[in-house]
C-alpha cells in the first residue's frame, strides 16, 4: 500500500489477521512494514543489471565467462563475431575443444597457473578467425564466488595482429638498414685502402717530376697540377676511412680525462705556417682554469683541426679568427671558433653537417670533400657532445663545440 504523495510517498507491506471469538468476528490484528527503501534498492539493482548486460553486449572487445571446467557460460557479440559461430552453438561447450592440441595446451597451462596464483593473468597467443591466424593479447581473471571458491573465469582479448606486424616490419627494416650500413662501411673501408697505394705512387712521382722539371716550367706546372689533384684525392680517401671507422664501432675511441687547452693550442700552432702567407691571425682565449673533459685526444684534435681549417679556408685575407673556451653553468666545456667569411645561409646551418654537403656560399673551388663537418659531428656525438653552427653578428660564422665536463677529481663508474 502507498501512503503520501511525491517525495514523502512511502510504501508499506501490510499483514492482517481476523480475530474471532465464539464463532463471531470481533476485530482484526495486523502489521505494516515500510518497504520503500527495499523496493528502491531492488529497482536500482535491476537498472544496474540491465546496464551491465547492455555494456557486456556492446563491448567491442570479445569477452566470455567460463566455468571452472572451461565451458562457456556467457559470451558477448564480439566474441561470437570473432569465432564466426552462433552463440547458441557455443554455450555449454568446452571453449578449447575446437583448438589444435598445441594451442589448447598453452591455454590449459595458463588456466592452471591462474587457478594457482589467483588474480589476473596476461599472455599472448595465436588463434584463427575466419581462416586467418591472428595474434591475441589475452587477459584472464578469476570471478569471485561464494566463500573462498571462485565461480568461474572471465576471459577477454585484444587483436594485436596489426601492431605485431608493424613491429616485425620495423625490426626487419632496422636490421636491413643496419646490414646495409655495415656493408657500406666495409665497402668504403676496403675501396679506400685499395686507393691509397696508387695515390701514394702518383703523389710521389709527381713530386719527383716537379723536382726534375725545374728547367721546364710548363712541365713542372703539369706535375704540380697532378700533385695537387692527388693530394685532394688522398684527403677524400682519408675522410672516407674516418667515416667508415666511426660508423663501424665506437671502440676506436680511447677516452681519457684531460685538460683540453693544451690540445687546442697544439692544433693552433700547426696552422701557423698556413696563416702567415695570408696575414691571418688567431686569438685564443681559453681562460686560466682547466677545461677538463673525457675525450680521445687524437679524435678531439681532429675535430678542432677540421673546424679551424674550415674557418681558415673561408676567411678573407688579413682577418682575425677567434677561438674561445669556457666552462658553462650547465657543466659543459664550450669551445667556439669565429671567422669573418661569407657566412652560411640559414637554411643550410644544419645540412652542412651531413656527409658530402657543403654550403652553397663556399662552393668556390677552394677544396674540401664535404666530409669534415660530418666527421666532427660523429666524433662529438660519440663523446656525448654536440656541434652547431650559427651566423655571427657582423658577418662570418661561429661554430660551437660542447662536451660534458669531467673534473680531475670526478669518479665515473664503469668509465673507459
Amino acid at each position: 500500500i502507498a501512503i503520501g504523495q511525491g517525495a514523502s510517498r512511502r510504501l508499506f507491506d501490510l499483514g492482517i489477521t481476523p480475530l474471532v471469538e465464539g464463532g463471531r468476528l470481533v476485530g482484526f490484528a495486523g502489521s505494516a512494514v515500510d518497504i520503500t527503501e527495499r523496493l528502491a534498492g531492488q529497482q536500482r539493482l535491476r537498472e544496474q543489471l540491465a546496464f551491465n548486460e547492455l555494456l557486456f553486449e556492446m563491448l567491442p572487445l570479445p569477452v566470455a565467462m567460463l566455468d571452472l571446467q572451461g565451458h562457456y557460460r556467457r559470451l558477448n557479440r564480439a566474441w561470437a563475431d570473432f569465432s564466426h559461430r552462433p552463440r547458441s552453438a557455443m554455450l555449454g561447450q568446452a571453449a578449447l575443444a575446437a583448438l589444435p592440441a598445441q594451442e589448447a595446451e598453452l591455454h590449459h597451462r595458463m588456466l592452471a597457473q591462474l587457478m594457482r596464483q589467483g588474480g589476473t593473468l596476461h599472455y599472448e597467443a595465436a588463434a584463427r578467425s575466419g581462416g586467418q591466424l591472428r595474434d591475441l593479447a589475452i587477459t584472464m581473471a578469476l570471478v569471485p564466488g561464494r566463500g573462498d571458491a571462485p565461480e568461474g573465469v572471465l576471459v577477454a582479448f585484444v587483436d594485436v595482429t596489426e601492431s605485431r606486424e608493424a613491429e616485425r616490419a620495423v625490426r626487419e627494416a632496422r636490421d636491413a638498414a643496419e646490414e646495409a650500413s655495415r656493408a657500406k662501411s666495409e665497402f668504403i673501408a676496403n675501396i679506400s685502402h685499395e686507393l691509397r697505394t696508387p695515390l701514394q705512387s702518383i703523389i710521389g712521382f709527381s713530386e719527383l717530376g716537379q723536382a726534375r722539371g725545374g728547367a721546364a716550367p710548363r712541365l713542372a706546372a703539369m706535375f704540380g697540377d697532378i700533385h695537387r689533384a692527388g693530394e685532394r684525392m688522398l684527403a677524400l680517401v682519408n675522410d672516407l676511412l674516418d667515416v667508415a671507422k666511426i660508423e663501424s664501432t665506437v671502440g676506436t675511441f680511447h677516452l681519457e680525462r684531460t685538460d683540453l687547452r693544451p690540445l687546442v693550442r697544439d692544433v693552433v700552432r700547426e696552422f701557423e705556417p698556413l696563416l702567415a702567407p695570408r696575414r691571418l691571425a688567431v686569438t685564443v682565449s681559453l681562460g686560466d682554469m682547466p677545461l677538463v673533459a673525457k675525450v680521445d685526444p687524437l679524435r678531439f684534435q681532429q675535430v678542432v683541426r677540421n673546424v679551424l681549417a674550415n674557418a681558415v679556408r673561408f676567411s678573407p685575407d688579413a682577418s682575425t679568427l677567434e677561438l674561445a673556451g669556457e666552462l658553462t653553468a650547465a657543466n659543459e666545456v664550450h669551445l667556439s671558433v669565429r671567422d669573418h667569411g661569407p657566412g652560411i645561409p640559414p637554411a643550410e646551418l644544419e645540412s652542412i653537417f651531413e656527409a658530402f654537403v657543403q654550403s652553397s656560399k663556399t662552393k668556390d673551388g677552394s677544396g674540401g670533400t664535404g666530409l669534415g663537418l660530418a666527421i666532427c659531428r660523429k666524433i662529438l656525438e660519440a663523446h656525448g657532445g654536440r656541434i652547431e653552427a650559427v651566423n655571427a653578428e657582423g658577418g662570418g660564422s661561429r661554430f660551437h663545440l660542447h662536451l660534458p665536463a669531467r673534473g680531475f677529481t670526478e669518479t665515473l663508474p664503469g668509465s673507459l
